[in-house]
Formats: structure tokens, C-alpha cells, sequence
């Protein structure tokens, strides 16, 4: 018996109607309304609280020593001015076959695709040889934290595979660059602003050591992922415009097509500010922020090939990269567990004003993955 309209469409529209912006990034609503769905049909889940209203949420079902995880974030980033958008972005609206809201791309869609195979896996009655976890995070907008504490709480034991059903319109993911996030901070001297060469500039200073920055990108281009990049997301210094400003910060956001390339850049960019604080009079300092490793799929595996068969049908065979970050970043090293990044939803839908998903395409994905599962590991 396939999945239905019914069956996954009207989650879809209450998980948009539950508000997970991040900031703040409460999703304890969210899972509390999963739970319960759980619950209703007797579906063993757990609650994974942490911080402020924040917490995953965890469901299996099936038997057997090893697991498969579906996982998908519970939070979104915020909806903006919401005066802007062609319906309520926290009414899970239909128009056109399409459902708009917050977070129905990135990724609610999938997330409600999780909870209905799940369910008709319980329904049906189906009989497994693996366990097949749903794991629900919190906070992958912004720290990832939720699938660290998943982490550290075991869910990677005896897991020989997971997919990660971010938004790739249902084409084959096996690789996501890195991010390396590096706040630079410039200091000068203050003077006033009608005695500049009495003080040290340090607003002109980092116009200086801004252009010098990409010469951190290493010139490896990866087959699917492309060339790394960086992109100066901040800046702000200074305080009024008659006084030379002493002090001046930017951050650099790269991101890289391989994880080896991670060391390498953090060395280029000490060696350019080296260069630069030996010759410049206002002087520099670094601060890695954030960091992720990239992934790339290395073993190809049956129930891969299953998956990239099934996406075939609906004419997605080709490998792609995601530019993007995942959860996966915090799942996948440790044990280099095999996975796919592949879910329902448009690249033009993410963090979009009027973000919408495709209904027929978020049926068409809980069936793919639910024939794929009862295909590989039904007894």
C-alpha cells in the first residue's frame, strides 16, 4: 500500500503552522506534536530535551542489530517581514499543488515524509531486518547542536547508513562542502577626523587585507562540488565620522569541496596575516567561529544503489553536490558512515520569502524511500 496525499500532506501543513524560526529556535512544540502522532500508533519515540525549549526527537521501528536514519531539522530560519509574503508564512497554505510557509522546502517536507513512511511501515505491518530511526534535530540552522547531542547520546551506534532528506528536487547528493567561518579583527589608532595622519585607519586597513584574503582558496576543483569559496558576509567598525576609527571587524565565510583543504586554508590565512601585520601599522588577530567538515560519499552502497535506482524512475539520476551545510557534517565522520543527501524541495526555495514545496513532490518522495526500504530490508 503506498503513501497517500493524506497520509503526509496534513502533517506538512501543521509542522509549517508551528513556529521554529532560529533565532530563538524553540522546536520543543514541534516535537511534542510528533510525539504524538508516534504515540496514537504505537510507535516507540523519545525525547531528547536540551537548552531552552529545544529538543529532538527520535521514533524506530523494525527489527535488527543495524540501523538506517532518517533525519531532518526541525527549525528554520526566520520568515522576515512577513507583510512581504503572498500568504501567512505560518498557515501551511495550498495554492496550485504548491504548499507555502516557512521551513515547507527546508525541510518540513521531508521531515513529514519521515513521520508517514514510519507510519506505514506501522500500519502495514511490515516486517524488517534493520531498525529504521527517524531522528528530528533542533538547531541545524545555526550551531548544529541537535545532532551533536544525538551523537553523543549513541544514535550513530550500529547505523550503516543515513539519509538526509535536505532539499535536492529528489536528484542523488553524495558530497556537501565544508564551512570554516573566521572573524578578523583590525586595530589602529583613534585620532580625530580632521587629523587622520595622526591616527591609524583601521576601516582602510581592512580594505586592504580584504582582497588578500581569497588568496587563502586553494585552486583544487572537485568533480562534483566545483572550487571552494569565500564570501565577506560582515563588517562594522568605527564609531562617528569625524573620529579615525581604532578599531574595525569583518568575517569570512568559506566554504570548501574537501576537508583536507581545511587545515591548509587556516595556515594560507595565517601566513597572509603574518605578511600583513609585519608591514602594516594596524594589526590583526583571527578567530575561527564555526567550522564543519565536508562529506563525500566513499562506499557506495546497496541500499544507495536502491535509492539512485528509485530516483531514476523520476528521471533524478544524475550525482550532484549541495552547497549547503547538514547535519550531516556532525553524523557522518566519526565512523564515515555511507549516506545520501536527498529530499523534496527546489535549491530557489531555501530561505526564500513566499518559500513553497511541490505537494506531489514530497508524496513522491516518501514513496520512493518507502519502497526503497521495504525493497532492501523487508523479511
Amino acid at each position: 500500500m503506498q503513501i497517500l496525499e493524506e497520509d503526509v500532506i496534513p502533517i506538512l501543513k501543521e509542522l509549517i503552522k508551528i513556529k521554529t524560526e532560529n533565532p530563538p529556535g524553540f522546536t520543543i512544540n514541534a516535537v511534542n506534536y510528533i510525539s504524538n502522532i508516534f504515540d496514537d500508533i504505537g510507535i516507540k519515540n523519545t525525547i531528547q530535551e536540551y537548552g531552552e525549549k529545544r529538543a529532538n526527537i527520535i521514533a524506530e521501528y523494525g527489527e535488527g542489530d543495524k540501523t538506517i536514519i532518517l533525519t531532518g531539522h526541525l527549525d528554520t530560519v526566520p520568515a522576515g517581514d512577513e507583510e512581504k509574503w503572498k500568504f501567512p508564512p505560518f498557515e501551511g497554505i495550498e495554492d496550485d499543488g504548491k504548499i507555502y510557509g516557512r521551513g515547507s522546502t527546508d525541510m518540513k517536507g521531508a521531515v513529514a515524509a519521515f513521520i508517514a513512511i514510519i507510519n506505514k511501515l506501522k500500519h502495514n505491518n511490515i516486517n524488517l531486518n534493520r531498525r529504521i530511526i527517524f531522528l528530528g534535530t533542533s538547531d541545524e540552522e545555526i550551531g548544529m547542536d541537535g545532532a551533536v547531542v544525538a551523537k553523543d547520546k549513541g544514535i550513530m551506534k550500529d547505523c550503516e547508513f543515513i539519509v538526509i532528506g535536505e532539499p535536492t528536487e529528489l536528484m542523488v547528493g553524495v558530497a556537501e562542502k565544508g564551512t570554516l567561518w573566521i572573524n578578523v579583527k583590525l586595530r589602529g589608532k583613534s585620532a580625530h577626523g580632521s587629523t587622520p595622519h595622526l591616527g591609524i585607519n583601521s576601516i582602510e586597513a581592512a580594505s586592504k587585507l580584504i582582497p588578500k584574503m581569497k588568496e587563502a582558496l586553494s585552486e583544487f576543483e572537485h568533480e562534483i562540488l566545483g572550487k571552494s569559496t569565500l564570501n565577506i558576509g560582515e563588517i562594522k567598525g568605527g564609531t562617528v565620522i569625524n573620529v579615525v576609527p581604532e578599531y574595525c571587524e569583518f568575517r569570512c565565510d568559506f566554504r570548501l569541496v574537501k576537508d583536507d583543504l581545511r587545515e591548509k586554508t587556516k595556515e594560507k590565512i595565517n601566513e597572509i596575516i603574518k605578511e600583513f601585520n609585519d608591514k602594516e601599522e594596524a594589526k590583526v588577530e583571527i578567530e575561527i567561529i564555526h567550522e564543519i567538515p565536508a562529506l563525500e560519499l566513499e562506499e557506495k552502497t546497496g541500499f544507495f544503489e536502491k535509492l539512485r535506482g528509485k530516483a531514476k524512475d523520476f528521471g533524478k539520476d544524475q550525482l550532484i553536490g549541495v552547497n549547503y551545510g547538514t547535519d550531516g557534517a556532525m553524523l557522518v565522520p566519526e565512523n564515515n558512515t555511507p549516506f545520501i543527501i536527498m529530499g523534496p524541495g527546489k535549491f530557489d526555495q531555501l530561505h526564500v520569502t513566499n518559500e513553497y514545496t511541490e505537494k506531489q513532490e514530497v508524496i513522491d518522495y516518501a514513496n520512493l524511500l518507502y519502497d526503497a526500504i521495504i525493497e532492501s530490508y523487508s523479511q
